[in-house]
């Protein structure tokens, strides 16, 4: 039986933010890159969080929207973060995605983020898996 696993259909090139940035250039950099969500890493490149889009909104609209002053990425983040691992297969990681609601998940290996993961790469695997013929070996 084939498996595809995480690190066979993850995005491996991840952007990366400090959460020291503030939430209006953290914005700026998921639009340019049409992503929904970015890893927040600290100074030695280990995860502390993940911003997503509505993370950004909730930071800009409650926070800033008022008094006109922005808030930085380390307030408006979500900490608890969902990760994978490159060895998981797409199943464990579809389950994932379903039980947090997550939208991309960071992979992670030996503590250091090597990926990041969207349902639009597992659907791609998923694609990629039922049009590649399998060998069967009569026995």
């Amino acid at each position: 039986m084939r498996s595809i696993k995480v690190r066979d259909c993850m995005t491996p090139q991840v952007i990366t933010i400090p959460p020291t940035m503030e939430v209006v250039e953290a914005i700026r950099i998921l639009l340019e890159n049409d992503i929904t969500a970015v890893p927040v890493v600290d100074e030695n490149g280990g995860l502390v969080g993940i911003l997503s889009e509505t993370d950004c909104l909730q930071g800009t609209l409650m926070g800033g929207y008022f008094s006109q002053e922005g808030s930085i990425v380390g307030e408006s983040m979500t900490r608890d973060v969902l990760t994978v691992s490159p060895y998981d297969d797409i199943i464990t990681a579809y389950e994932h995605f379903m039980k947090a609601h997550a939208f991309r998940v960071p992979v992670i290996e030996d503590s250091a983020l090597v990926g990041m993961l969207s349902p639009k790469d597992v659907m791609s695997a998923v694609l990629e898996f039922y049009e590649t013929p399998t060998t069967h070996k009569a026995v």
